[in-house]
């Protein structure tokens, strides 16, 4: 032990048995920094025991900090439990099986055989375990059998395909189009995907013949490469690994256990044909000759260091096993599940103990433990509950505190040390410790700190770390950002563009889904269809319109077809009929006179005079510092835009739109404390007592420890308080208050208010709209909705109404597990007491309010350990307030409600959904009922009951399926929100606009207002009551007689071609055809001739569309070129073009037609060279 602090503990590093020698005063960050520590300096693993999944977690991301750059370098493992509770029928989470299997893997690495040992002075790797007793106690593959179960792939191995795909297939690979989730595969040709269990990103294989030609890392999301890497290690996808002798010895096991008629259970069959079947793990017992145990892993010098809930979570884990096994026991039915016998499951609490004494182990106290052994650290200070004083005295800001509490440290000769969640916290902590007037330097890495002396600096590093610690014989204090402003939360990061590909795109089209095609009107999409004209094969997409009418569209023109969306009623067109052109037309004049209304409004609100509030400064800076998360691009923009609106001198009013939780309120948090800084008031405006009631805890909560006056108006507070509250308004004692539409009665009168946040306007009555429309004139007014209105909508709206959007979702680091299931009691049993059990709540949907009691008394009778709520739109309103309030206060812990839990609440303890009769929902109600829950730290369930499936219609099944495997960020998300961001359209535009959306469909509408609004803005002469556009937007023709399609062995599944195609008919420039080359290049290999032409015509098409061609027809021996009536063409140079032809060009005035002849074009590559060439120089 080389480090000075270990040096005592080396003489007990042989011992084994209890007692456990007790390492004490290790409070904070302290037990990681010793963890970290005691793996550089022991002579095998060590492995970290916690209580919980979330203190493991956090232990975690501390030993990350203290680990990063040590030399040799130490691997960190968490080895997590699974998550399901003992016996259910459920597998466990993919990420949560990933992270296990690469643990348990990492520890059958052996320099020979047998357990891994750790590293020495000599460059061997060091493993640390991060785990917890759930998953220690639970049986797992052997270690030998998943030894000789991954397939280690370098660059230049020889790798036969065939011999791949049985790989992965047997190692629970799920075949799949795109790969998107840990444990899928795709093969296209020589190009291999698949996503190991327990990495952060999917892996491409080039093979070149059989030899591996290259290793990348791709995005999940865009599917494009970003790094190449040299070797991958692919692991089984789960603890159960199916091979022809584990199968046989399932089989053998569970007939043993549960006699021959056992046979006709479903699980037993799936299994017998060799395919996955949820819950699967629960008899892994049955698949091995003897299922091992993790401790069977470890060499004989691991040590083990124990938290200090450890050991009494081991106990409550060994009750909590015996408890549900006997409740199966005694259920008044026979078991349906049949599981294994619990010992060959789990190990019972006493031989836990057992193979921890075969160990050394140390046990762990935070303060000062009798009898042992004193690490000297001690706990730092959180200045965030050190702000309080006397009662009638202001709290102290806590970065005052610190400043205080830094130059104290210095002047006593320690090192003062601040770790901070992210890059932005650490620079923003920066420029607020420079104002108080504290010196900084950076550090990379924790070991950094060692090489410099102490001084009047504070040095700042990036770590995710709960709460620091001091240590005086190191003379060190490190502190953590946590501590000043409370915890931080990161976020999950997407890519705008890719969601905005994702909604133009049709990667959810169906046949007889409702298509618009720009030129013919409204049909339904048939198909992609190969065709060969004149012997030359292209792919179209068909199109059905009213009668039998069909229409072959090019892809290449597929930028004229866009996605039916706009209702239900879908109005089908007659093909070359004149009623189409009549509703484009209509459509068009409604959108001009509406984008006429805005810049009106817009014009007037230039001219009035409102209040310019003060720029940001450190105030504000360290108020800032506090938000709980890491901000969004998209919500750091909002912020921007509302503090650069409200520094005009012009009153704002900016809308504000993001789903519940992803930050709107922060953005209102940001404004009203600028606006109080001023010395103005601030009024909070909500539809409902409990987004009111939420509203003001959080502002309360994110205020305290500043001198600001929250206050609440609302039907829950008595009148007598109320009175009081109006008092204080009038008189300035209020700083801001936060109520419903009694904010907007007569008596409210404001001493003087600056700033109005008005949450989801729409749902309040016309009276009180009229009301806030008055209050626009005057004072700064943000608006903020959970509806989400597009992307697409906001481009086009931009010029006539400040908008901006929160697109990006908070991170879910455990994703909503959802299960499709066929209804049975005993799983809604299940499904509640998991959730109960936990402190958590249950959101039950059951929309059919008929029957809604008679549903009441059967949860009761089924789960009578849960307190149920019932809720229902048809209940008084005052009474359905009453019952939502108690369920956000805990008083129940069931709630048995209709569809009405769809928009604006937010309950962050209630983490299970279980929707009845699921397959009566549409894709998008389910997935925004699913967003209730999965806003807080813990895992989230969503479970979907049906009937039986043969009773579904296809359609439900595939929605039924596609909300089970949809991602939070996948296509699905992004897809099933569309129809919610219709009604936010119409929420923003008004009932006539909706109506014209259903008449040409979404897409097209905002093309026409994108039109509408770039003439009225472009200032090109007209008034805006006259303002015509100068061209109708067109796609040119290009008929080169040549193949330009995307082969079937290219790309096979034909939605994604089709995907492709309407992603390459959109392309707008000649950067857009390259990124499009490389990303095919990249994700299906060497492009197919017919393709690259397919790219190139898109080169030809972005020309005709600048010149205004409309149409090019050409072939071997020449072309012509046809003019829109008003082309844009340089005069020179087609002067130049025809007196330089030797008579082989002409053009026809009349006619507007260029013709090209005597030409040797046979080569389309040549072909479409010398058109590039002719179009250069017009």
């Amino acid at each position: 032990m080389k480090h000075p602090l270990l040096a005592p503990l080396a003489p007990l590093l042989h011992r084994r048995g209890p007692p456990h020698p007790v390492l004490g005063n290790l409070p904070g960050a302290a037990l990681s920094w010793m963890a970290v520590e005691l793996s550089c300096h022991a002579t095998g693993p060590v492995v970290v025991i916690t209580g919980t999944t979330t203190r493991a977690e956090s232990l975690y991301r501390e030993m990350l900090f203290f680990a990063d750059h040590r030399s040799p370098p130490l691997t960190l493992l968490p080895l997590p439990a699974w998550e399901t509770l003992p016996f259910e029928r459920l597998s466990p989470y993919g990420p949560i099986m990933g992270e296990r299997i690469r643990a348990l893997f990492r520890l059958t690495q052996t320099a020979g055989s047998g357990p891994v040992t750790a590293g020495d002075a000599e460059g061997h790797a060091l493993t640390t375990l991060i785990t917890t007793p759930a998953a220690l106690m639970r049986r797992t593959v052997p270690h030998q059998y998943l030894a000789t179960h991954g397939l280690s792939v370098s660059k230049g191995d020889q790798l036969n395909i065939a011999a791949l795909r049985h790989f992965l297939s047997s190692a629970g690979y799920r075949n799949a189009t795109q790969v998107e989730e840990p444990g899928e595969y795709a093969i296209r040709g020589g190009i291999v995907d698949f996503f190991p269990p327990g990495h952060d990103d999917p892996v491409r294989l080039e093979l070149f013949g059989d030899e591996v030609e290259t290793l990348r890392l791709f995005d999940p999301v865009t599917q494009r490469s970003t790094d190449r890497i040299q070797s991958v290690q692919a692991l089984p996808v789960s603890e159960v690994i199916l091979t022809e002798e584990t199968i046989r010895d399932f089989r053998s096991g569970f007939r043993q256990t549960h006699g021959i008629g056992a046979s006709e259970d479903e699980l037993y069959k799936q299994l017998s044909r060799g395919e996955k079947s949820p819950g699967m793990e629960q008899y892994l017992p049955f698949f091995y000759q003897s299922a091992e145990t993790v401790f069977d892993y470890l060499p004989p010098e691991t040590l083990f260091l124990l938290d200090t809930d450890a050991l009494a979570e081991a106990r409550r884990f060994d009750d909590e096993v015996r408890e549900r096994r006997a409740n199966l026991e005694t259920e008044s039915q026979p078991d349906p599940h049949r599981p294994p016998p619990p010992l060959e499951l789990y190990l019972p609490e006493e031989e836990f103990h057992q193979q921890l004494n075969r160990f050394s182990v140390f046990a762990t106290a935070p303060q000062a433990a009798p009898g042992g052994i004193s690490m000297g650290f001690d706990p730092a200070p959180n200045f965030l509950n050190l702000t309080a004083r006397e009662p009638d005295e202001p709290p102290i800001p806590p970065l005052d505190l610190a400043s205080d509490a830094i130059r104290q440290a210095h002047a006593q000769g320690f090192k003062v040390c601040i770790a901070a969640a992210s890059m932005g916290q650490r620079e923003r902590l920066r420029e607020l410790l420079e104002d108080h007037k504290i010196p900084t330097a950076t550090v990379s890495f924790w070991h950094e700190l060692f090489a410099v002396a102490p001084g009047s600096t504070t040095f700042l590093a990036v770590g995710d770390l709960e709460s620091g610690f001091i240590h005086g014989r190191m003379g060190l204090v490190l502190l953590t950002d946590s501590a000043i402003f409370g915890i931080k939360t990161k976020r999950r990061k997407t890519d705008p563009r890719y969601l905005d590909q994702l909604l133009a795109g049709f990667a959810d089209l169906k046949e007889l889904d409702p298509v618009v095609h720009a030129d013919h009107g409204v049909g339904r999409y048939g198909g992609l269809h190969s065709l060969e004209v004149g012997g030359i094969k292209n792919d179209f997409l068909l199109i059905h319109y009213a009668g039998s009418d069909k229409l072959y569209a090019p892809v290449e023109n597929l930028d004229r077809v866009t996605k039916y969306v706009g209702g239900d009623e879908v109005p089908l067109d007659k093909l070359g009929g004149v009623k189409w052109e009549k509703t484009k037309e209509k459509a068009k004049k409604k959108i001009l006179e509406m984008a006429e209304e805005l810049v009106r409004l817009q014009a007037v609100r230039q001219a009035n005079q409102g209040f310019g509030f003060s720029t940001p400064d450190p105030l504000l800076q360290e108020f800032a510092a506090g938000f709980p998360f890491e901000e969004t691009p998209d919500q750091t923009a909002a912020i921007e835009a509302v503090l650069e609106d409200m520094a005009k001198s012009r009153p704002m009013d900016r809308l504000v739109c993001g789903d519940v939780g992803f930050g709107k309120t922060e953005v209102a948090l940001r404004a009203a404390f600028r606006a109080v800084m001023d010395g103005k008031q601030v009024a909070v405006l909500s539809p409902t007592t409990i987004l009111t009631q939420q509203h003001f805890e959080t502002f309360a909560r994110r205020l305290a420890a500043y001198p600001i006056t929250v206050e609440i108006l609302s039907r829950f507070r008595t009148p007598a308080e109320q009175k009081k509250a109006v008092e204080m308004i009038a008189h300035g004692g209020v700083d801001i208050v936060v109520g419903t539409h009694r904010l907007l009665q007569k008596d409210v009168v404001f001493k003087d208010l600056g700033l109005l946040v008005v949450d989801e306007e729409q749902r309040f009555g016309v009276v009180h709209k009229e009301r806030i429309k008055q209050m626009r004139a005057t004072v700064d007014i943000l608006t903020l909705t959970a509806t989400p209105i597009p992307r697409t909508l906001h481009l086009a709206m931009s010029g006539l109404r400040d908008i901006s959007i929160i697109a990006t979702p908070p991170i879910n680091r455990l994703a909503i597990r959802t299960f499709v299931l066929q209804y049975d009691r005993q799983k809604v049993r299940e499904a509640v007491l998991r959730e109960i059990y936990r402190g958590g709540q249950v959101f039950f949907v059951h929309n059919h309010v008929q029957d809604i009691d008679k549903m009441a008394v059967e949860l009761t009778e089924l789960v009578p350990e849960a307190r149920i709520g019932v809720a229902h739109g048809q209940m008084r309103e005052g009474r359905l307030e009453k019952i939502m309030l108690s369920f956000y206060r805990q008083e129940f812990n069931l709630l048995l409600c209709t569809t009405i839990i769809e928009n604006g609440v937010d309950i962050p303890t209630a983490n299970t959904i279980i929707i009845h009769r699921a397959d009566r929902f549409g894709l998008a109600q389910l997935h925004q009922l699913r967003g209730r829950v999965g806003r807080s730290k813990h895992r989230a369930y969503a479970y979907l009951f049906i009937p039986h499936p043969q009773t579904l219609s296809e359609d439900a099944l595939r929605r039924l399926e596609a909300i089970e495997s949809m991602g939070e960020l996948g296509a699905g998300f992004t897809l099933a929100t569309h129809d919610m961001e219709i009604r936010g359209a119409g929420n923003i535009l008004g009932e006539e606009q909706s109506g014209q959306i259903r008449e040409v469909g979404f897409d097209l509408y905002n093309q026409m207002l994108k039109e509408a609004v770039d003439n009225l803005t472009a200032g090109n002469g007209h008034t805006p009551a006259t303002a015509k556009p100068e061209v109708e937007e067109f796609s040119p023709v290009i008929n080169l007689h040549i193949s330009t399609h995307i082969p079937e062995d290219y790309v096979p599944d034909v939605r994604q071609r089709l995907t492709l195609y309407k992603r390459i008919a959109t392309l707008e420039t000649a950067d857009d055809i390259r990124e499009m080359r490389a990303e095919l290049t990249d994700r299906f290999g060497h492009l197919p001739e017919s393709t690259s032409h397919l790219l190139r015509v898109m080169g030809l098409k972005q020309a005709c569309r600048r010149i205004k061609i409309l149409k090019i027809d050409a072939g071997p021996k020449g072309a012509t070129l046809q003019f829109h009536a008003t082309p844009n063409v340089n005069p020179e140079g087609i002067i130049a073009l025809l007196q330089g032809s030797n008579g082989t060009i002409r053009l026809n005035h009349e006619t507007q037609v260029l013709g090209i002849k005597d030409r040797a074009w046979e080569d389309a590559n040549t072909r479409i060279d010398e058109l590039q060439a002719i179009l250069k120089r017009l």
